[in-house]
């Protein structure tokens, strides 16, 4: 194992509480998850991540408050994946990519330490994909007004 590989891994093991604030942003974190309020822009966020796979996900109050420390992995991301998709990243046997799914995901989630993992999809493609897959379709509406702002058309 190598020496990078070795000092990131202490560096993970370092204990975060379940709950703790930064400026104006309260974090709340688990296994396999984090997720943040930002009070001066009234904005919910999380991020999940496990075994080569990371997104972004815009959330409510709702889906912020209900999550806790002790919640199982599971329990937890399925509740946040009930949010607005904003970013991907998959590193696995098939391959690593990375999607925008939201091209402003750094500007709403700056706490984030995105993982980026592969070729980052072009805008086209990454429209194709969300056309094709259901579960992204909370973006659909928002990508198709960025797109027509920018004259581009779809």
């Amino acid at each position: 194992m190598s020496k990078i590989t070795k000092a990131k891994k202490r560096e993970k093991r370092v204990r975060v509480p379940a709950e703790y604030t930064e400026g104006a942003l309260h974090f709340k974190t688990g296994e396999g998850w984090k997720a943040c309020y930002d009070g001066e822009r009234d904005l919910y966020t999380a991020e999940t991540f496990l075994a080569g796979y990371y997104d972004l996900y815009e959330i409510n109050e709702e889906i912020f408050e209900e999550l806790t420390k002790a919640m199982k992995r599971r329990d937890a991301q399925e509740l946040i994946i009930t949010g607005r998709h904003l970013y991907k990243s998959v590193s696995d046997r098939n391959g690593s990519y990375d999607i925008a799914l939201d091209g402003d995901y750094a500007l709403l989630c700056p706490w984030a330490d995105v993982q980026k993992t592969g070729e980052l999809w072009d805008e086209k493609l990454t429209d194709m994909a969300v056309a094709v897959f259901d579960s992204e379709k909370q973006n659909r509406e928002q990508r198709l007004k960025n797109v027509r702002d920018e004259g581009d058309g779809f």
